[in-house]
């Protein structure tokens, strides 16, 4: 039963929002190195020397805990338990850096130019 229950997907949507409020706590340069990195699949489980939650203030291993202090939660354990893949937590940083992205000015129009 235990073995279900670790597999449902509450616990997935727990991860998912787990990391998603550790994401608003990044460095834009995090992000950035953090999608560089997980496109080349070269970011770590099970340490905190390079995993996802350690890029926070702009590069791998720059924190060896979350937003509040630990050393682990339920997307780390997701993520060391290879519950969750690159290409998902990939779409949840774009998410982020979109969120982050300001919204584009709308162009001030121009009066026609006049001869004469």
């Amino acid at each position: 039963m235990w073995l279900f229950s670790f597999l449902s997907s509450p616990r997935l949507a727990d991860a998912d929002a787990e990391l998603r409020a550790e994401l608003r706590e990044f460095a834009h340069d995090g992000l950035i190195q953090l999608t560089l990195d997980l496109e080349r699949g070269g970011v770590k489980r099970g340490t905190w020397d390079g995993c996802v939650l350690s890029y926070r203030r702009g590069y791998a291993g720059s924190v060896d805990c979350d937003r509040k202090g630990r050393r682990g939660n339920a997307f780390t354990r997701f993520w060391d338990a290879e519950r969750i893949d690159e290409m998902h937590v990939l779409k949840l940083v774009q998410e982020e850096l979109e969120v982050r992205r300001p919204e584009q000015a709308a162009p001030v129009p121009r009066a026609p130019a006049t001869v004469g």
